[in-house]
């Protein structure tokens, strides 16, 4: 399900939705699916639910869906 406007504004705001593991501007890497080798920042949340999906800025300068379960934080 779409994140309400309410939901938007806690993430951006780096308020805990459940479920949500990462922040808004978290680096992390992608795991799994085409995008898998590459990293980038978390720009926001697009799907809540089991298993949510995020819009990711890659540093190719591409914007991917990508779901949690594909992503992890990456630590300097």
């Amino acid at each position: 399900m779409k994140p309400s406007h309410a939901q938007h504004n806690d993430f951006l705001a780096h308020r805990p939705l459940p479920g949500v593991l990462f922040e808004h501007n978290d680096f992390v890497s992608v795991i799994d699916g085409p995008h898998a080798g590459d990293s980038g920042s978390v720009v926001s949340v697009e799907e809540l639910g089991d298993d949510p999906t995020y819009m990711v800025e890659l540093i190719s300068n591409k914007d991917a869906y990508i779901s949690q379960s594909s992503l992890r934080l990456r630590v300097a």
